[in-house]
C-alpha cells in the first residue's frame, strides 16, 4: 500500500517540493527507504507511536512552507496538489480540505465525504464531517501554532484536529469541492477497525477531552454514532446496535 500511494504522489501534475516517509511500525522489519527511490527521504517516528507522533514527526522535519499529508493506504489523484495550490493561492489560504472518494476491495468506487463546508466546533464535536489526514492541505506556520495532532489520541485525531483549528483565531480555511483524494475502505489491518484496541482507546480519550463541551442533544449523536460505526460506547466499551 505504500509503495501505491508514493506511486500517487509521483504521478502529481504538480511535484511536491519534498516527500517525507514517516515509518511508525515499530513491530516490524522497518521500510527500506533506499528501495522507495531517491526522491524520497525517510525517517523513523522518534514521536508517540500512530498517526499523530508520526505526522507530527514529518511536520517537524519538513522544510517547506505547506504540509500535505498522505496515509499509505490513501491515494492522490494526479491532480490533487495542483488543483489545491491555485485554490490556495488564488484565495491566500491557510488551510484547504477536498472532497473524497471511496474505494472498496472489490474495486467498486463511490463518493465519499465532502469536505467541511466550515470550520466550526459543533462540525467536529460528535463525528468526522470530512477532514482526514490524507485531504488536508495547510501552512506549516498555522500547523505548528496549533500544536500538530494530538498525540495522546490513537484514533479520533482528525475530528480533535478540525475542533482546534476552528478556534484558531484567523485561520482562512476553504473547501475544495472536488474529489481528488482516494480514501480505502480496506478490510486490512488499520487503525480503524470496528472494536479495535486503538479505536476504543481514541474515543474514550476524544471523550475525555469533549464529552463536557457537549450538549445532551450532541452526546447522544456522538454515543449513536460511534456506536453504529465502531460497536462501542463513549467509555470504549462494546455496545450493540438496537
Amino acid at each position: 500500500m505504500l509503495v501505491r500511494a508514493l506511486a500517487s504522489v509521483m504521478a502529481q501534475q504538480r511535484a511536491p517540493s519534498e516527500i517525507l516517509v514517516v515509518d511508525d511500525a515499530a513491530a516490524r522489519a522497518p521500510v527500506d527507504f533506499a528501495r522507495l527511490g531517491g526522491a524520497v527521504r525517510g525517517l523513523v517516528n522518534t514521536h508517540a507511536a500512530g498517526a499523530s507522533g508520526a505526522r507530527n514527526a514529518g511536520a517537524a522535519a519538513a522544510r517547506g512552507e505547506w504540509l500535505a499529508f498522505l496515509d499509505d493506504d490513501d491515494e492522490w489523484l494526479p491532480s490533487y496538489l495542483a488543483t489545491a495550490a491555485a485554490a490556495i493561492e488564488a484565495a491566500k489560504l491557510d488551510a484547504l480540505c477536498t472532497d473524497l472518494v471511496y474505494r472498496y476491495d472489490d474495486g467498486s468506487e463511490r463518493a465519499g465525504k465532502r469536505a467541511p463546508d466550515e470550520l466550526h466546533l459543533d462540525a467536529f464535536l460528535t463525528r468526522n464531517p470530512g477532514m482526514i489526514g490524507s485531504n488536508l492541505i495547510i501552512r506549516r506556520r498555522t500547523y505548528l501554532e496549533l500544536g500538530g495532532f494530538d498525540e495522546t489520541l490513537r484514533t479520533s485525531e482528525d475530528m480533535d484536529f478540525g475542533l482546534r483549528l476552528s478556534q484558531l483565531s484567523g485561520v482562512r480555511y476553504a473547501p475544495l469541492h472536488e474529489p481528488l483524494v482516494r480514501h480505502y475502505q480496506h478490510t486490512q489491518a488499520r487503525l480503524c477497525t470496528r472494536r479495535g484496541t486503538a479505536m476504543r482507546a481514541g474515543i474514550r480519550r476524544f471523550y475525555e477531552l469533549y464529552g463536557a463541551r457537549m450538549s445532551d442533544a450532541q452526546r447522544d449523536e456522538f454515543q449513536r454514532a460511534i456506536r453504529d460505526l465502531w460497536g462501542i460506547d463513549e467509555l470504549g466499551r462494546d455496545r450493540e446496535s438496537p
